[in-house]
């Protein structure tokens, strides 16, 4: 089985004061999916540090350098399962329609941020996973698990 971390809209300096810690929720997992609005490089010099595989898009707060050096979205493969990853737009209705089409095919999971609501459901046998937001009132993050040419996936609130 792999364990992904997955996070997003950290919004350090501007939101948080400090990039947190995740040393706890990173040093068993095979990867690291980060979603976007860092808002600063730190974040993910940070992210590299332990190195795992991280896997990065970058979301609408972004500084201009970050967006030099990700992309918009980002697809992948981990053990037969297909995986999209992006940031997101709009609001929280309609997210998974939205985020779906920015995709020129069907993957078996969306992983998205930028709502700062964690979601984490099954529509038409595709997983919509969101983490939520590190920033958020109600800190958050996720986990996503891959066997068996399945994936599935949990929230953690901080």
């Amino acid at each position: 089985m792999k364990t992904i971390l997955v996070v997003s809209d950290i919004h350090y300096p501007d939101r948080i004061s400090k990039i947190p810690d995740l040393s706890l929720y990173i040093k068993d997992v095979d990867a690291i999916f980060a979603l976007g609005d860092f808002t600063s490089f730190d974040v993910l010099k940070y992210l590299d540090s332990f190195g795992k595989a991280v896997y990065s898009v970058y979301g609408n707060m972004d500084e201009m350098f970050i967006k030099s050096h990700l992309r918009d979205k980002f697809m992948l493969e981990i053990e037969g399962v297909s995986i999209a990853l992006t940031h997101g737009n709009g609001g929280p209705s309609g997210i998974e329609e939205r985020v779906s089409k920015m995709f020129n095919k069907k993957f078996d999971a969306y992983v998205f941020g930028h709502t700062h609501q964690s979601l984490n459901e099954y529509v038409d046998d595709a997983l919509f996973f969101n983490p939520g937001a590190i920033s958020h009132i109600t800190p958050s993050l996720g986990f996503l698990y891959v066997e068996n040419k399945n994936v599935w996936g949990k929230i953690v609130f901080l």
